[in-house]
């Protein structure tokens, strides 16, 4: 585990930053969006817009980290180690995680008088609102009481994560079939 880590935690530390830039951007695009009261579905746009935005951003990060490994595999400096990307995928959404399921379990215990449980359940969401700020217009629109939703949002950047590695060490490209080939 602790080679694991020293050899990935740049890979993990450059998720984490583009998930603080996306979550930036969605918080700016969705307060831009909802200041504009006359449309009711320009915060779930702009939700959207900035959640492909931070999709891609870690798309290319974990490609370029598939594309170093595969350079390694084809040298015979390492082994090949498919789930590499998961792994990446998921420590980099280890906040995202704890944020879910604090969340998730004080949830059964805020009903009644002021407790722990609510204290925990409100700072925790208001952490994961500013922490997952890209996904504000999804929770608004979709599920504004729903505590399911924080440990759904993980579920794309693992994917797209674990997705984008295997495809760049295999050296394909997203738009790879709408690429002009050259002669």
């Amino acid at each position: 585990m602790r080679d694991f880590w020293s050899e990935n935690s740049k890979t993990i530390g450059k998720n984490l930053l583009n998930q603080f830039g996306g979550a930036f951007f969605g918080i700016m695009l969705f307060f831009a969006a909802y200041a504009l009261r006359k449309f009711d579905t320009l915060p779930f746009i702009s939700s959207i817009i900035s959640v492909t935005f931070y999709l891609y951003l870690l798309y290319l990060v974990m490609w370029e980290r598939g594309g170093q490994d595969r350079i390694k595999y084809d040298g015979g400096r390492a082994e090949k180690k498919p789930l590499t990307g998961l792994w990446i995928s998921l420590l980099s959404n280890v906040p995202n995680l704890i944020l879910a399921a604090l969340i998730l379990i004080s949830e059964p215990f805020i009903k009644g008088s002021p407790n722990i449980a609510g204290g925990i359940n409100t700072v925790s969401r208001a952490i994961a609102i500013l922490w997952e700020g890209m996904y504000m217009g999804v929770i608004r629109t979709f599920a504004p009481h729903n505590p399911l939703i924080y440990l759904l949002m993980v579920f794309p950047a693992v994917f797209v994560g674990a997705y984008a590695y295997l495809v760049g060490f295999n050296n394909r490209r997203l738009f790879g079939l709408a690429e002009v080939k050259k002669k």
